[in-house]
């Protein structure tokens, strides 16, 4: 077993699910070339390319929207917003679109949308919000909030692998304040 810290047990998660999966790709604000927010894709443009790790306009709507779009053709796409308070600004698209496509159409929608969430980091009233409970009452929705390194990795690719729109809810305060035990191999 390795040791991680909570935003390594993400980034491992994505990058082994990129490497399994080539249907996997990564869209978000600054993601490429800054490596992200918090650092999550850092080294993924290198390694993966521009087709895989797109780094997207600062429109939210437009990322759920084309995660959407992606995942309704069979891609697997994970969506970056940089916090989880701007996703109000994509709501529509996650709501309306991403969450009832199954249902009303049958077609299974295969996208995980990636929320740094939470307080305690001095973020201020606009880059600390808890936003679960927005989502809990949308059929078609899953929401996941992992609180250990090992939960982060394995519900991580647990989303990725779902044919339903996943909320994955990371605590930004965890990121590199918690350490733990995370399987080798496929742990889901």
């Amino acid at each position: 077993m390795a040791v991680m810290t909570y935003i390594e047990a993400i980034s491992s998660a994505m990058w082994e699910e990129m490497e399994r999966d080539p249907s996997v790709f990564l869209l978000g604000e600054d993601i490429g070339a800054y490596g992200g927010a918090f650092k999550a894709t850092r080294g993924f443009l290198e390694h993966f390319g521009a087709e895989r790790v797109i780094d997207s306009p600062l429109s939210e709507a437009a990322i759920i929207g084309a995660a959407t779009g992606a995942a309704v053709v069979g891609m697997r796409p994970i969506a970056e917003m940089q916090f989880a308070d701007f996703v109000t600004c994509g709501f529509n698209q996650l709501i309306v679109n991403s969450a009832r496509t199954h249902y009303r159409w049958n077609l299974p929608v295969p996208m995980v949308v990636r929320l740094p969430a939470g307080g305690n980091i001095h973020g201020g009233p606009y880059h600390s919000a808890n936003p679960e409970a927005w989502f809990f009452h949308v059929p078609g929705l899953k929401i996941v909030a992992p609180a250990t390194p090992a939960d982060a990795k394995g519900l991580l690719k647990s989303a990725v692998r779902d044919n339903n729109p996943v909320i994955y809810l990371e605590y930004k305060y965890l990121y590199r304040r918690i350490k733990g035990e995370v399987t080798d191999g496929d742990h889901t």
